[in-house]
């Protein structure tokens, strides 16, 4: 913006000079230019009987007669008083100023106190008009005196010179700063408000008072294809929509400014408003378009944009905020649902239970009412279902789909997700939609065991109607990510013999061995670097316990381990791989978990075993039967199993050295701590 155009004398800011003078008050105001060929030219900048375009009242009659006044008060340097067609009363006053970009000020809008009723039925005649319609228009308007109106002309002729010299300046700036503070003084509600709707209210009652607008409207994207709109400031809450495409041509892409003023196309844009023009101001941060706020009919000078760009800008961030922390509240929502469906996933009784709960898990994510969940034949040749939702289990149990062939044989066969908006439309399918199918959108998703597909979920039917996602199928491939490690699981139970489970397992305690550790950790290290996952390893050894079996004699020993094996089974979770390392040592695997995470788990551990009652243990040292705890993850401490085992190991000998019962994570000792090296130690003393 130009020096210029911010020191020259503006007509909304002359107009408000002049409407803080009481006997103004009941008059509307306007001015006039002079065109390049000299001969004035009346530009309806602010209503004169509301709208000249749009009034009853008036007619081309009307321009006719203010020109004619207009070239009278300027030839003769003095104000001029006149009537328009229907015989209202109106003044004309010259405008002399170096620094001003208008010739004349018209001010009307008042009536006689006794109405003429012929130049009315004249025009109600001629431009086919409600003559009634005409007359309460008429009965609106403030009743005058000629007399009135001739000495108001003179007053405002008398003032103009004084106004139009330093006393304006000095006025407009007193005005802008008033309007500067109360701006500040917003903008710390702003930043305070809790949500959108309070920021925009708050915004637009802001701008509807300081700059005296009466209406004020929000438009905000709904999909892809609409925005809505909904009234904010003297306008109904509900607007309706428009095509997405009217709204975003106020901003096109190579438009940078976030203020726009809308003229002729304003009544292109928004038809259904009955506006002359408009003031869009864009809320977009970088590449996050958040809506557009439209001030209708506004009168704002080139100085006011710069507050309203302020206060809009403040907004802005702001809007941008609470977008930020809605979405990150809601990713935390969603990752605490996530953790609970896979606890829930991982207590399930049987095959049969998993793969239900997998199923109506996934529908609920994705707020699917239709579904299946597919496994491939032993022979690799054929779908068949095992969970189904929406749709009777016994027929759906005689389908069979080939691999290769129908959307979830080709799913199965790619070992690539589908997501199709439109399956008639859709190139990869183009076949007509099922009958038992209430929409045509749906989702397949393949369900992989160590690479290799192994089955496919399916999910149709969204409950509102609507089609599925990007973020529906980004949602779905981490949830079935996780499920395969619970399928995987009961494939691998499932299939198990009584040799291979003995050779595995530990006689003692029933817990998987060493060997079992070994090759089970080697397995969920794979899984974790192909699916960028986390992995811990927990290392328990019970403390004195070499005292205790002295104390207490081998066969109470034995009896605390298999007490020892117990707690670990009910203390760890179903996923989670419990093992005997050997003597009074065990050791877990905690797939898909975090270093973080597995303290919480560790801790619990611990203190069951120092809760537990062994018998004769009051003669140990510390008058109890307690454990100490090495902690260490991939990627951080290791990707292989002999590193993340001594890791553990490390930490372990950490704990007993530093007084046992405690839990300790892999990390650099205490003394590095003192050198500025991070700690990793987690100490819990009894």
């Amino acid at each position: 913006m130009h020096h210029a155009e911010l020191t020259t004398i503006q007509p909304v800011e002359l107009l408000e000079v002049l409407k803080s003078y009481p006997f103004l008050a009941p008059y509307q105001l306007t001015f006039c230019a002079e065109t390049e060929g000299g001969m004035p030219l009346y530009r309806s900048l602010f209503p004169v009987c509301e709208t000249i375009a749009q009034s009853l009242l008036c007619g081309k009659a009307c321009q006719t007669a203010v020109e004619d006044a207009v070239q009278r008060a300027m030839g003769e340097n003095r104000a001029v008083v006149f009537r328009c067609q229907m015989g209202l009363l109106n003044f004309a006053v010259p405008l002399r100023g170096r620094d001003i970009p208008f010739t004349c000020l018209i001010g009307g809008g008042v009536r006689e106190k006794d109405v003429d009723l012929a130049p009315m039925e004249s025009l109600a005649q001629t431009d086919s008009v409600d003559a009634i319609a005409l007359l309460e228009e008429l009965e609106n308007l403030v009743a005058v005196t000629e007399e009135e109106v001739t000495e108001t002309a003179r007053k405002v002729h008398e003032l103009l010179p004084t106004l139009l010299g330093r006393n304006i300046h000095t006025l407009v700036f007193e005005n802008t700063m008033r309007r500067l503070a109360s701006i500040s003084g917003v903008a710390g509600g702003i930043d305070a408000a809790k949500t959108a709707d309070e920021v925009l209210g708050l915004l637009s009652e802001t701008l509807g008072i300081l700059f005296d607008i009466g209406r004020i409207a929000m438009l905000s994207p709904e999909g892809n294809s609409t925005f809505s709109m909904k009234g904010l400031w003297g306008m109904e809450p509900d607007l309706g929509t428009m095509p997405a495409a009217r709204a975003l041509s106020i901003f096109p892409r190579n438009r940078k400014e976030n203020v726009v003023a809308l003229d002729d196309e304003c009544r292109t844009i928004f038809p259904e408003i009955a506006a002359n023009k408009g003031l869009c101001i864009r809320f977009a941060s970088n590449s996050d378009f958040l809506g557009i706020m439209v001030l209708f009919d506004a009168a704002i000078t080139r100085r006011d944009k710069l507050l309203v760009q302020l206060v809009a800008d403040r907004a802005s961030a702001k809007l941008l905020r609470l977008q930020e922390e809605e979405k990150h509240s809601a990713d935390n929502a969603q990752a605490t649902k996530l953790m609970t469906m896979f606890t829930a996933l991982s207590r399930a009784a049987s095959k049969e239970e998993l793969n239900e709960r997998i199923l109506a898990m996934a529908a609920d994510l994705a707020d699917a009412s239709c579904g299946s969940l597919m496994f491939i034949d032993e022979n690799g040749e054929n779908l068949k279902i095992e969970a189904a939702l929406g749709m009777n289990m016994q027929l759906a149990q005689s389908m069979v789909v080939q691999v290769g062939s129908g959307i979830a044989g080709k799913v199965a066969a790619s070992g690539h997700p589908l997501l199709v908006n439109d399956i008639e439309k859709d190139k990869r399918i183009g076949i007509p939609n099922r009958p038992r199918f209430k929409t045509k959108s749906f989702v397949s998703i393949p369900i992989k065991l160590r690479e290799s597909v192994a089955g496919v979920l399916n999910l149709s039917d969204k409950k509102n109607q609507g089609i599925f996602t990007e973020d529906d199928l980004n949602l779905l491939i981490t949830f079935a990510d996780h499920a395969s490690i619970m399928i995987e699981r009961a494939l691998s139970i499932e299939r198990a013999d009584f040799l291979e489970q003995l050779s595995i397992t530990d006689p003692l305690t029933g817990l998987y061995n060493r060997r079992f550790l070994k090759r089970r950790m080697e397995e969920e290290l794979a899984r974790s670097i192909r699916q960028n996952l986390s992995l811990t390893v927990m290392l328990i050894d019970l403390d004195n316990f070499k005292i205790y079996n002295d104390l207490c004699g081998h066969l109470a020993g034995d009896r605390a381990l298999k007490k020892m094996a117990r707690i670990l089974s009910d203390t760890a979770r179903q996923m989670d791989v419990v093992t005997r390392y050997g003597g009074e040592e065990f050791c877990i695997i905690l797939p898909g978990t975090s270093k973080k995470e597995s303290l919480f788990v560790a801790e619990r551990i611990r203190r069951e075993i120092e809760g537990e009652e062994f018998s004769h243990e009051e003669n140990l040292p510390q008058g109890r039967l307690t454990a100490s705890i090495g902690v260490s993850s991939f990627p951080e401490d290791g990707n292989t199993e002999a590193v993340l085992v001594k890791a553990a190991d490390v930490a372990l000998y950490r704990a007993k050295s530093e007084g046992r019962n405690r839990v300790v994570i892999s990390g650099p000792p205490p003394a590095e701590e003192e050198q500025g090296t991070r700690l990793k130690t987690v100490t819990n003393l009894p």
